[in-house]
């Protein structure tokens, strides 16, 4: 694939005549391709704004943007894929994201794109959707949409010309791995992501010189105002923060930390798991499911309302293992119905024990909960995130304190490292276990950073519950083992 611009002369050898000579030459201004055939929601022509053109119209091989949101890097990645479609003949094209959250609305924009522009659909000969994107046009030219499984295994034997990678921070450096290998000799790279403080392969790649960088802040938007910006830093806790750095600056900030690893989370994500995904908002009937199998089960629950969804995750002991074969997605449902939410699903359950995020009105919840009687009392615990709890007692008699937030993420951590936790494919859970970071604080504290975990600490609340029942029924059968609590 010719990587550099063509001049007239080199045009014109190729036999054309001046007329076609001019349409080919056209054509390499991708940003006028763009305005010509694309639009926005409304039907209007899209325009290209002016910080995007000298990027669409890139002639380099390799490209790292490091951006803030809502900046428009969707649309390039959207408007370079058609402009390939039409000026590169006989080549292969990937776009390649770590997780199905990322991959799936931008592949099903481009494909829509494909399919409603008069100019291009009758070019599509075949489209694939599963099991990764796939385009062929009858002009030779081929357009994958995959993400990267576990280590990289999806990019395992593919050849492109041209490589394009979003929501770059979350691959992980096994997966680059495989992605460089997919590249033939002479092809483009071009790499967009958006900070994330994690020092990985897309830090480095952001730092090279013989890479074209770009840096465009969601300050750069023409649509960003005062408010928006009052709305971001109230929701990141400051214009100073990591979050607001990272997502609003487009810049990597002070070095952050991976909780988990991708990777080990990947191995655990078992395929033909049996699992059920309820989404319920306000003002809808809720069912739980009628015919559960024999089994000690496990509730874990993140109680939002208003600004955050609430997540509740039952799990199945099936020792060794723990199997998540239940979530429940509640938005803007208030916290009256959240408690008959976990009534029913205990007529159901019949759980061994429920664990309950004590932040915002948890604690009111568990309390509301026991108020029912001894049984309610004996299942439900409430976990302060932010307080301590102390373990068994050492040999010697010393007690340990930990961190209640820090000791649930490691046994998190500890399992999926065992192997030992079985997770469904579940995009919205993959993508959260990607990004989760923490920085280590002055005194050597751990802070997680403030984002979307809901999911993770309905897990957190589950393991933790069922990690203290263990331990009660480790006690009752050898009272010498001692039972701190909380």
């Amino acid at each position: 694939m010719n990587l550099s611009l063509p001049s007239p002369e080199a045009v014109q050898t190729l036999g054309l005549s001046e007329a076609e000579a001019r349409q080919w030459l056209a054509l390499q201004d991708r940003a006028a391709f763009a305005e010509r055939y694309f639009s926005d929601r409304a039907g209007t022509p899209w325009r290209v704004r002016d910080y995007q053109r000298d990027s669409l119209n890139s002639q380099a091989a390799r490209k790292v943007h490091c951006d803030g949101r809502d900046v428009g890097k969707t649309t390039e990645i959207e408007a370079i894929a058609c402009w390939a479609m039409v000026a590169c003949p006989d080549s292969e094209m990937l776009i390649a994201t770590q997780t199905e959250n990322q991959l799936f609305p931008l592949m099903n924009r481009i494909a829509r794109r494909f399919e409603n522009t008069a100019a291009f659909a009758p070019s599509l000969v075949e489209m694939k959707r599963s099991p990764s994107w796939y385009f062929r046009f009858s002009n030779g030219f081929v357009l994958w949409g995959r993400i990267a499984g576990p280590r990289g295994t999806n990019f395992q034997g593919m050849h492109v010309d041209w490589q394009i990678v979003d929501e770059a921070q979350e691959m992980t450096d096994t997966a680059w791995g495989e992605l460089y290998q997919a590249l033939n000799g002479g092809g483009r790279r071009w790499v967009y992501g958006v900070p994330n403080g994690l020092r990985n392969t897309f830090y480095r790649m952001s730092q090279m010189p013989d890479a074209e960088q770009y840096n465009w802040p969601s300050t750069i938007n023409p649509d960003f105002d005062t408010e928006k910006e009052r709305e971001l830093a109230h929701l990141y806790g400051g214009r100073n923060t990591p979050g607001y750095r990272h997502r609003v600056l487009g810049q990597h900030g002070a070095p952050l930390h991976a909780v988990f690893s991708l990777d080990e989370y990947l191995q655990c994500v078992e395929e033909g798991l049996e699992f059920e995904d309820i989404t319920l908002r306000e003002g809808e009937a809720f069912e739980a499911p009628v015919h559960v199998d024999p089994g000690d089960y496990y509730l874990g629950c993140d109680l939002g309302y208003a600004r955050d969804p609430s997540e509740f995750v039952v799990y199945r002991n099936a020792a060794p293992y723990l199997e998540n074969v239940l979530r429940v997605h509640l938005e803007g449902v208030n916290y009256a119905r959240q408690q008959e939410v976990i009534a029913s699903l205990d007529r159901a359950y019949d759980f061994r024990g429920i664990g309950i995020d004590a932040g915002n009105s948890g604690r009111a919840v568990a309390h509301q909960l026991m108020a029912l009687g001894e049984e309610w009392c004996q299942k439900i615990q409430a976990f302060e995130f932010g307080g301590t709890m102390e373990l068994q007692p050492l040999s010697d008699g010393r007690m340990v304190r930990r961190r209640v937030k820090e000791f649930m993420t490691e046994l998190l951590q500890r399992r999926m490292h065992e192997g030992t936790l079985r997770f469904p494919a579940l995009a919205d859970r993959e993508s959260q276990y990607a990004a989760h970071t923490y920085a280590v604080g002055t005194s050597g504290q751990i802070v997680y950073e403030k984002g979307n975990d809901h999911l993770i600490d309905a897990d957190r609340c589950a393991v933790l519950r069922h990690y203290r029942d263990q331990l009660e029924e480790a006690v009752a059968t050898c009272p010498g083992i001692g039972l701190a609590g909380f």
